[in-house]
């Protein structure tokens, strides 16, 4: 019989921490899923342990990446997906044991073009850092604020082992062929891009493993240039139109974007957000007053800084009285 749902897994090296992965998901209340796992080359003793699990489960199925990394490593556990729905899951995270269920269920009753979520939450053997700690609760925010394409810009706003589509609206948007490197953020701009809705579940969906060995903290792929690069390229070409460009900050965030933007060759106006930055130049372009806002008639404004939440207030009710609106007219880097 053809599953309800396929959960496409790649892995890498998580000998220390699959067991409990593939525990957490052979003891979902719901049963309806094949998991497609694809192992990235691993040098440790991953292999064995999956091969056992399939072995033990026929719904289980291994295969070998034919690439090298997560990418290739989704775009063929994808091709062999028979379910109706598609999950992400990764190989050192812990499923609580309805989240099938839930998002199951949410996903069956939701219009076309959902991409149904849930909340999140690490855990650690280790102290989990204060940078995570806020991720945490700045993604559990997005859920309770249901505002995620207000923030698409600021951060990937779902987790990528943390969310449920149809099938056929991902294999519609072209699945993982030609994404890039944070291949996760590159999707969750695609879902933006194509006009998907966002359902947040209020249950936490995953539990989150932080470890040091995370290919996040180690790959080169998931640095800040990384994110910036994907993140300035996907507004340029998917969100600017004809619009005016400002850039708000002079800031290291704002110099990279910058950059980027002039490598692009995307003209744009660049203000600062304090007196210091009126009428002086950063790499040969003039940085004039915030203010000069008011002169622009509904531009597409990028804020390169991200201010303590009682200057943030001061600064969205600037913004408010001329009219332009977060999500719309500007956005947090």
């Amino acid at each position: 019989m053809t599953p309800k749902v396929s959960i496409i897994m790649p892995v890498k090296n998580v000998a220390e921490y699959i067991e409990d992965c593939i525990h957490s998901i052979r003891s979902q209340s719901f049963t309806d899923w094949e998991l497609i796992i694809v192992n990235d080359h691993s040098t440790d003793a991953t292999q064995s342990l999956l091969d056992s699990f399939a072995l033990a489960d026929k719904r289980i199925q291994v295969h070998s990446n034919q690439g090298i990394g997560i990418i290739p490593a989704l775009q063929l556990a994808f091709s062999l997906a028979k379910g109706a729905f598609i999950t992400r899951f990764d190989g050192d995270d812990i499923m609580p044991d309805n989240r099938l269920a839930l998002i199951v269920k949410a996903l069956a009753s939701s219009t076309e073009k959902t991409i149904v979520t849930g909340k999140v939450k690490y855990f650690s053997d280790q102290p989990i850092s204060k940078g995570y700690q806020a991720y945490e609760a700045w993604l559990n925010e997005r859920i309770d604020q249901k505002d995620h394409w207000q923030w698409a810009y600021r951060e990937c706003v779902i987790a990528s082992p943390n969310w449920i589509m149809r099938r056929n609206e991902l294999s519609a948007i072209g699945g993982f062929n030609d994404l890039t490197y944070p291949e996760d953020y590159d999707l969750v701009l695609r879902w933006n891009q194509h006009g998907f809705t966002v359902q947040g579940l209020d249950q936490i969906t995953l539990y989150w493993r932080e470890h040091p060995a995370r290919t996040s903290r180690n790959s080169d792929h998931y640095n800040q240039e990384h994110f910036f690069r994907l993140k300035v390229q996907h507004f340029v070409r998917h969100e600017l139109g004809d619009s005016a460009l400002v850039l708000w900050g002079t800031d290291t965030k704002a110099k990279l974007t910058a950059s980027i933007l002039t490598k692009l060759g995307t003209d744009f106006t660049w203000m600062g957000l304090v007196e210091e930055d009126n009428s002086k130049e950063i790499f040969n372009h003039p940085v004039s007053s915030y203010k000069a806002i008011e002169n622009f008639q509904r531009p597409k404004l990028l804020i390169a800084v991200y201010p303590p939440e009682n200057q943030r207030v001061l600064l969205e009710n600037y913004l408010r009285s001329l009219d332009l609106l977060m999500g719309k007219h500007y956005w947090y880097l």
